[in-house]
């Protein structure tokens, strides 16, 4: 009954979005992008602002940031949101007659993917000639069967290894097959992917973008004064899933330094809101990002961008796709070697101001809003 519901909802909605399409005029001046997505750690915002003729739609509100957006979508009423399931459709219609391309960010999009994972919302935009360009954060595109059979060749614990704990069911057949159809719909229609081969690692049989992180310049803080006779480090730890970046590991370290008699104030940034967050991390000398990934998080980014000695288990021997300017900006650490790691910066405090230093130098050169919009306005061709 359910599958008979979505294909007869999926079927309207693709109607009406091929009815409004036409039904709406051409208009005299079009501008170039829809990006549409659900916001996910600031990065709808930002790739619409690095995009100045574009249109943003977002999907669902975030409870820790309060950005404006062109359009969006989202309602706790019922009604409202049974009807929005056919308004959405109409509105990309509406959307597509005015613009010349389309990004989706992560794996919203207009019309349920539970039929086809968006092939159809993707080959009726390139039928219209219109650009398309994916952009994937993480679990909405990662194979957990890949990334799992990774993690045996390499013997090495994973996102996808703990992943199912917290959320229990991700790791379905049925999820497994919307992730892969995604990919593949990806694959075949998308101008440009922006996916983390290896981190993330999916279903795309093709060249992929390493993603890009966008921070405004009021978010670098060249602050190494702050090494200066220090008493007591600060060591600050921001898990969004606490299982999957390693919280449980982080505990332990600290644990078992605190007991070895070594000064740490530890402070774990969980459920703030992000301006919050971020006046942390202007005091803090250390940080713990996460421990299973390859690539550093958007936490690091920042981490880094306020001077921070970062430590997370990107390691660029494993996700090519990092920048080959590397240069030890943060302290690559398994997860095995967290304790280790941090150890080894206390007994060693000249090289926690070591890191800091290229770690922000590293943040300057690739995270930098400027930079960053620059690249990515290059790499989709505006």
């Amino acid at each position: 009954m359910k599958k008979t519901v979505l294909y007869i909802c999926f079927k309207l909605q693709l109607f009406i979005l091929k009815l409004s399409y036409y039904a709406h005029r051409e208009p005299v001046v079009k501008k170039d992008w829809i990006v549409a997505g659900f916001e996910t750690a600031s990065m709808l915002k930002n790739l619409a602002q690095a995009l100045p003729s574009s249109t943003s739609v977002n999907f669902a509100s975030n409870r820790f940031y309060n950005f404006n957006y062109d359009v969006t979508l989202y309602s706790s009423n019922i009604l409202q949101r049974i009807w929005q399931v056919f308004y959405i459709p109409f509105l990309l219609g509406c959307l597509l007659k005015k613009h010349n391309g389309i990004i989706y960010l992560g794996s919203a999009g207009f019309i349920t993917a539970a039929k086809d994972g968006r092939t159809s919302e993707f080959a009726f935009a390139k039928s219209l000639n219109k650009k398309l360009i994916c952009y994937f954060v993480g679990s909405e595109i990662r194979s957990f069967k890949l990334l799992n059979q990774f993690a045996e060749r390499m013997e090495l614990d994973v996102i996808t290894t703990y992943q199912p704990f917290s959320n229990p069911g991700i790791n379905s057949d049925f999820n497994e097959n919307n992730r892969k159809n995604l990919g593949c719909a990806a694959s075949k229609f998308a101008d440009h992917i922006f996916n983390p081969a290896i981190d993330q690692m999916a279903y795309i049989d093709r060249y992929t973008h390493p993603c890009l992180y966008f921070l405004p310049d009021s978010m670098f803080k060249n602050n190494l004064s702050k090494f200066s006779n220090v008493q007591e480090f600060i060591v600050c730890h921001g898990p969004s899933s606490p299982i999957i970046k390693g919280t449980q590991l982080v505990r332990a370290a600290i644990k078992k330094l605190k007991m070895e008699g070594y000064k740490i104030k530890y402070i774990e940034l969980i459920n703030m809101p992000h301006s919050e967050l971020l006046k942390n991390l202007e005091v803090a000398h250390i940080v713990l990002n996460e421990f299973y990934a390859f690539v550093p998080g958007i936490f690091a980014a920042e981490a880094m961008a306020h001077s921070c000695a970062v430590l997370t288990s990107a390691d660029p021997a494993i996700e090519t796709s990092l920048a080959k300017d590397f240069d030890d900006s943060w302290v690559v650490t398994p997860y095995w070697l967290i304790y280790d790691k941090l150890k080894f910066l206390l007994d060693n405090p000249e090289s926690i101001t070591l890191y800091a230093k290229q770690g922000y130098e590293f943040a300057e050169q690739h995270y930098r809003y400027n930079k960053a919009s620059e690249k990515f306005r290059m790499l989709v061709g505006q």
